[in-house]
C-alpha cells in the first residue's frame, strides 16, 4: 500500500477519536445549573441525543429513549439528552414527556460540535453512541427507530 494512502487511512481513523474527545470533554450545564461533561459517563455505553422542544421528531423519539434507557441501565447503558435551547424550556419538555434521563443544555458551540461529529447540516434530532471508552461508534441523523437504535447500542452492552 502506498504511503500516502496509508497515512490518509490513519488520519481518517484518528479524526473521529478527536471529535469524540471534544464531545466527552465539553462542559455542559445540567438543568440544575451545575457543570457536567460526558466523560462522567465513561465505562457506560452512552446514547447522546441532541434535541430541541420545537423539533417535532425530537419530541416523538424521547419516550422511546426513556423506555430503552430503562432496558439498558442495568447493563451499563445510559441516555443523555443535550438540549439546544434554554434550561427552562428543556426542563418543561422533559417534565411533559416524563423523561427521567439526564438532560444537559447546549451552548453557542454545540452546533459546531454536532457538525464536527458528522452532522454537517446541523439538523435535529441527531444522536451519537459512545462506547465504554467514550469513542463515537455510531451516528444517527433524523428521527430514531427502535431497531436502528437497538442495533447501534445493544451489541456494545
Amino acid at each position: 500500500m502506498p504511503l500516502a494512502i496509508l497515512l490518509s487511512s490513519l488520519l481518517a481513523l484518528a479524526a473521529p477519536a478527536a471529535h469524540a474527545s471534544a464531545l466527552t470533554g465539553t462542559p455542559f450545564a445540567t438543568l440544575a445549573g451545575k457543570t457536567q461533561t460526558l466523560a462522567d459517563y465513561r465505562g457506560k455505553v452512552v446514547v447522546v441525543n441532541f434535541w430541541a422542544s420545537w423539533c417535532a421528531p425530537c419530541r416523538e423519539e424521547m419516550p422511546l429513549l426513556e423506555r430503552l434507557r430503562g432496558r439498558w441501565q442495568g447493563k451499563g447503558g445510559e441516555v443523555v439528552g443535550i438540549a439546544l435551547e434554554d434550561a427552562k424550556s428543556a426542563a418543561a419538555m422533559a417534565r411533559t414527556l416524563g423523561v427521567r434521563y439526564p438532560i444537559l443544555v447546549g451552548n453557542a458551540d454545540t452546533l459546531a460540535l454536532m457538525r464536527s461529529l458528522g452532522n454537517q447540516a446541523g439538523g435535529l434530532p441527531f444522536t451519537v453512541v459512545l462506547d465504554r471508552e467514550g469513542r463515537v461508534v455510531a451516528r444517527l441523523t433524523g428521527k430514531l427507530s427502535e431497531q436502528n437504535l437497538r442495533d447501534a447500542v445493544e451489541p456494545r452492552l
